[in-house]
């Protein structure tokens, strides 16, 4: 029986002014997404942070949800349904407040969040401390291909949560009621700020045919309470399901996300819905893991439960089908590669490295039962806060500088185009990567298309196509939608047609972009 009688003197002492490691981990990455150079990573991979924080900020200044599209020229008026408008409003608020410096650091709180929560979960399972921080530093790792500042790092946290409530249920470490509780309210909240609960509903699938294979080999007094088992997971989906129709667009949003998904032209447009690139730096994290992965079935042998099977190829299948999915395979691979390698470490072996290797853990397990540390974590956030808001607090040239990069976005350009009096008239045609950062920084031109590729549909991508490709019929495009003016990268191929026609005249170039201007016949 647990004595819940122990006295104060026999409890270890904790030091306010040393982290635990879970604290530590969570404000190393904190600090290194915010001041390190991966800040502008974050802001600059593409131009979905300024279209998020542009939405955000017309949800702010109207107070009401975006219903119809009032940002493109080529879309006006288009039924709006949104996937992240919670989120949105957010980002745009940390925005208002502390520029660019406050969506960094909004997204960083989210992204060290997600791997402190997936820290704390290998370790309430009861594995090996120096195994569990290895084994989040390299889920981060794999992770860290996704970590830019927008709205699906809202998601990390919220899986990993998630995932966490359902295997701890699965192993009969959390009640039925506690599992309804707290999975359906967080899909209400979930629904509106990003549209990966979709993926927390497919995770109560994949428990739920898992139960269901079990009662192939069982017997029956085991099927009973298995079965009861499944009956709980349909319940949940069931009532996840309708949770999630709290949202401002109610079963449309459903239907939409599934819609989009048929389309391979609009989804290949965006890089991540493309088979991770195992050529590539980003996928490093992916390979260690799918090789820790072997080493524990090989080496380590575990007997892996059918959800357990299942969970491995659903997350595998996404992952190598998408690489935007590979977060979510860490996230669900994580837990059950630290079970069973935690299950081989403590084996009847003993040899001198696994020796070593266990007292190494007692020893770190002890510090980090007598440490605490909250004190010097608030102290650090408070002076993180002070480095990134100092110009708003005291005036002065910013500690910490954080802005779109010159070289990567048409920065000069557009200060050309906000120079009086308008020097383009007419619509624009734009680069589709710049159509975010177009939005934000130019809002008193509307764009022909920015990254909401499920927004704009099959018939307006395939118009763009034609005219950035330089296609046959980019002219009759033109046309169409009354474009006047375009601005895209300096070297793009319509600039070099453009050049050669006399209705078209060159307004503006530099190292990055060029303004293209129409005149008429």
């Amino acid at each position: 029986m647990t004595n819940n009688t122990i006295n104060a003197p026999d409890l270890p002492r904790r030091s306010p002014w040393l982290p635990t490691i879970g604290l530590s981990l969570w404000l190393i990455f904190i600090l290194a997404l915010s001041l390190s150079q991966w800040r502008l990573v974050m802001i600059n991979a593409d131009g979905d942070p300024s279209l998020h924080w542009r939405i955000g900020q017309w949800m702010i200044e109207h107070r009401a949800v975006i219903h119809a599209d009032v940002f493109s020229h080529t879309r006006p008026g288009k039924t709006v349904v949104t996937m992240e408008w919670l989120t949105e409003v957010a980002f745009a608020a940390a925005g208002n407040a502390l520029g660019w410096n406050g969506i960094v650091l909004l997204a960083a709180a989210f992204i060290a969040t997600s791997l402190w929560i997936l820290y704390r979960q290998l370790l309430s399972e009861g594995n090996d401390v120096l195994l569990s921080i290895g084994l989040t530093l390299l889920a981060a790792t794999t992770c860290s291909m996704h970590w830019l500042a927008r709205p699906h790092v809202v998601s990390f946290a919220l899986l990993t949560f998630w995932a966490w409530q359902l295997r701890a249920f699965e192993q009969g470490r959390l009640s039925t009621r506690r599992l309804f509780v707290v999975l359906v309210p967080l899909t209400a909240l979930w629904v509106n700020l990003h549209a990966g609960f979709l993926t927390g509903l497919m995770l109560i699938g994949v428990h739920f045919v898992g139960a269901g294979t079990e009662l192939l080999t069982q017997d029956a007094a085991q099927r009973t309470t298995t079965r009861g088992r499944m009956a709980v997971f349909m319940l949940l989906g069931a009532s996840c399901l309708v949770a999630s129709l709290a949202n401002p667009n109610g079963w449309k949003l459903h239907a939409y996300i599934l819609d989009f998904l048929q389309y391979p032209k609009l989804v290949g447009l965006v890089n991540e819905f493309r088979s991770p690139d195992f050529h590539s730096n980003s996928t490093r994290g992916f390979l260690v893991m799918l090789l820790a992965l072997a080493f524990t079935l090989v080496v380590a042998r575990p007997r892996l439960s059918r959800t357990e099977i299942l969970l491995v190829g659903w997350a595998g299948c996404f992952a190598l089908r998408w690489a935007r999915n590979l977060p979510i395979f860490a996230i669900v691979v994580t837990p059950i590669l630290a079970q069973h390698l935690t299950l081989w470490l403590q084996g009847p072996r003993d040899s001198g490295l696994l020796m070593w290797y266990r007292r190494i853990c007692n020893k770190v397990s002890e510090i980090n039962r007598r440490a605490d540390g909250r004190c010097l974590v608030g102290i650090v956030l408070v002076m993180l806060l002070l480095v990134v808001a100092k110009p708003r607090v005291v005036g002065g040239e910013p500690i910490l500088a954080t802005e779109l990069l010159t070289n990567r976005f048409p920065v000069a350009a557009v200060q050309f185009l906000q120079q009086p009096p308008p020097p383009v008239h007419g619509e624009m045609f734009n680069d589709y990567g710049w159509g975010g950062y177009l939005m934000l920084a130019l809002p008193a031109h509307k764009v022909f298309v920015d990254g909401r590729n499920d927004f704009y549909g099959s018939e307006l991508i395939q118009d763009f196509d034609t005219v950035n490709r330089a296609h046959p019929g980019w002219d009759d495009v033109l046309q169409k939608y009354k474009v006047g003016w375009t601005i895209l990268p300096r070297a793009h191929p319509l600039n070099q047609l453009l050049a050669l026609r006399k209705d078209w005249s060159l307004s503006y170039t530099d190292d990055v972009a060029a303004i293209y201007s129409h005149r008429p016949e």
